[in-house]
């Protein structure tokens, strides 16, 4: 089948793809607008996953990066992702320059160490299951924020007869 500029542009403005792929993918579908899209979309869906594993997969090599201080006893005084460090000696050059030469003077144990088990993906699953207790409870609280005002109104009502 024929394909025609038209369809190739309709196609590129729905899936923001080059004319050479809009062209290919509908050659390849008979001309399908519809097939063309879906397939499309799922190539993309495909390519964004890969992005995102190598995110994923840096920012945990980075997190399990870490730097602890441990006092003579051997509690721990500090203990936090590399990376925070290093922007906290970014922005307060000083205060953490003095905080290192403390904990040398009073013979702390400073140790950077890769940590195991600290993963992205558990961090975000994490904070989206705190973020959906926080929305059940709020919706909780208003519903008997309403309820206490359905009341309030009957309380305050004065019937003249």
């Amino acid at each position: 089948m024929k394909v025609t500029l038209e369809q190739i542009d309709e196609l590129r403005k729905r899936v923001n793809v080059s004319y050479e792929e809009a062209k290919r993918t509908l050659e390849k579908n008979d001309g399908d607008l519809i097939q063309s899209i879906i397939e499309l979309e799922k190539k993309k869906g495909r390519k964004n996953e890969k992005h995102h594993g190598r995110f994923s997969h840096t920012a945990n090599r980075l997190l399990s990066l870490r730097f602890s201080v441990k006092g003579k006893d051997g509690a721990t005084i500090v203990d936090m992702p590399l990376v925070v460090m290093l922007i906290g000696f970014m922005m307060a050059f000083w205060v953490v320059i003095f905080g290192l030469i403390l904990a040398v003077l009073t013979s702390c144990q400073i140790k950077v160490y890769r940590a195991t088990g600290l993963n992205v993906d558990n961090i975000k699953k994490n904070v989206k299951e705190t973020v959906d207790k926080i929305k059940v409870k709020s919706e909780e609280i208003f519903k008997d924020d309403d309820k206490k005002d359905e009341e309030d109104e009957t309380e305050n009502e004065i019937i003249i007869e």
